[in-house]
């Protein structure tokens, strides 16, 4: 019978420090930049003072990229001990490239070189001239592992910096910097609207987009819904009147003071929602806040948004008439009249929101 497959409880450091030639050099010093980050160590720090780089002493054909990874001093072991004794006791990494320094196979100096240094440390114990050289070693491969990474969007995260990308991403997404710190509060920073930057500023504008963002944003279904009716006020200037020039039959001329429309307005179908979900869409809640401002990234100004929330059946509740506090219940938005049966005529709740264009709000503040 074939055993069950079980999790390793080892951690990725401690695979690190036991099995080095099993990870790439420029990996294992991602994973131990940012691991050291996380420990309260600084990027600057760890390059400079923790993790140490030492020539290789070997002629072979190198098996991998790192031919040993350890620490000083070896008595930690494990990864939460040898963190302790880095920020406490001034431990050190020591990592051992085969692909890269002055000694060893793949060595820039001279081969006879290598043979020296391993001798003397071999036959008399002398390691001083392999530390002379590898004083050399630790600022050629930093600067080298730094070359590496220095066009890689990934390696600016790893060094704790502030992120060069965003406001590139802002910019393309229309926003100044910082125009979104009104909306942080509600979850709406400007991470967010540099996540979404391609699709908000991509025109025209598809309802499949918008409903893939607010989807992925908010957490729950959001179907937008487009060409729904609305009244469309006309200003009094552009009345038909008898006698002006703007009546004119077959061109423009109409009755009344307004028209009904399919392209001012487009419907938000939320939902279905929980009653949880339910309280946090409500209008003015947290989530309809960060809705309207969610909507606003888009930049139509001249689009009407309707909201209108699916409510699953334990959001329908009756009418209750109580001075208690937390019993209260508000009509039209979590309680209903339902019928004899104990059914209603719609389980939704709408409203309208009011969005502001990114540019026009940015431009008034």
């Amino acid at each position: 019978m074939q055993a069950k497959k079980r999790l390793s409880e080892v951690s990725v450091i401690q695979g690190l420090l036991d099995a080095p030639e099993r990870f790439q050099f420029y990996q294992s010093l991602r994973i131990l930049v940012r691991w050291l980050r996380h420990g309260g160590v600084p990027y600057d720090q760890a390059l400079s003072q923790v993790l140490r780089f030492q020539n290789s002493l070997s002629m072979s054909f190198p098996a991998s990229e790192i031919e040993a990874l350890w620490a000083e001093p070896a008595d930690c072991r494990s990864d939460i001990d040898l963190l302790r004794a880095v920020r406490g006791d001034g431990a050190k990494i020591c990592l051992t490239p085969a692909f890269l320094g002055l000694l060893g196979a793949n060595g820039t100096l001279p081969s006879h070189k290598t043979e020296r240094v391993g001798a003397a440390l071999r036959r008399d114990h002398e390691s001083s001239a392999r530390a002379f050289i590898d004083l050399f070693s630790q600022r050629m491969v930093g600067m080298f592992f730094e070359a590496w990474g220095k066009y890689r969007l990934e390696h600016r995260f790893d060094m704790g910096d502030q992120d060069a990308q965003l406001p590139l991403l802002r910019a393309l997404a229309g926003h100044r910097d910082g125009g979104l710190s009104d909306g942080a509060a509600h979850g709406v920073t400007d991470e967010v609207g540099g996540y979404y930057a391609a699709l908000l500023r991509t025109r025209p504008v598809a309802a499949s987009s918008v409903s893939q963002v607010l989807t992925h944003h908010f957490g729950v279904p959001v179907e937008l819904e487009p060409f729904v009716e609305a009244w469309d006020d006309i200003p009094v200037n552009k009345r038909s009147k008898l006698g002006g020039n703007v009546a004119k039959l077959g061109c423009g001329a109409a009755l009344g003071q307004r028209l009904r429309r399919r392209d001012l307005r487009v419907r938000l179908n939320i939902g279905p929602l929980d009653p949880v979900d339910a309280e946090r869409f409500l209008p003015r809640s947290a989530a309809a806040v960060a809705l309207e401002k969610m909507v606003s990234l888009f930049g139509l100004p001249n689009l009407r948004f309707e909201v209108r929330l699916l409510l699953k059946p334990p959001c329908v509740r009756r009418v209750v008439l109580t001075s208690q506090p937390g019993l209260a219940r508000r009509l039209g938005w979590d309680c209903f009249l339902p019928r004899h049966d104990g059914s209603v005529s719609r389980a939704t709740v709408g409203y309208m929101l009011r969005p502001l264009d990114a540019d026009a709000a940015a431009a008034s503040d």
